[in-house]
């Protein structure tokens, strides 16, 4: 069931879905997470991992072209 309003950012809903698996998702993996609780496009996703890379909240490590791992450095 998906929410149409998100209740938390997307930044702190992506961290915490890091902390719940350990700290280190696949990108999909974190992806298909976050759309079962938001209705949240693929680009919305990829910009918000984005801007946490570039706080250095995460680290994105491309495995593949089309795969990628996100680890969590910090909290924001």
């Amino acid at each position: 069931m998906s929410e149409s309003w998100r209740r938390i950012p997307l930044y702190y809903a992506i961290v915490e879905e890091l902390e719940r698996r350990g700290g280190t998702a696949k990108d999909v993996e974190l992806y298909r997470a976050l759309r079962e609780r938001f209705d949240v496009t693929y680009s919305d996703f990829l910009k918000a991992l984005m801007v946490l890379e570039m706080q250095d909240v995460v680290y994105v490590e491309t495995l593949r072209e089309d795969l990628r791992n996100v680890r969590l450095l910090r909290k924001p």
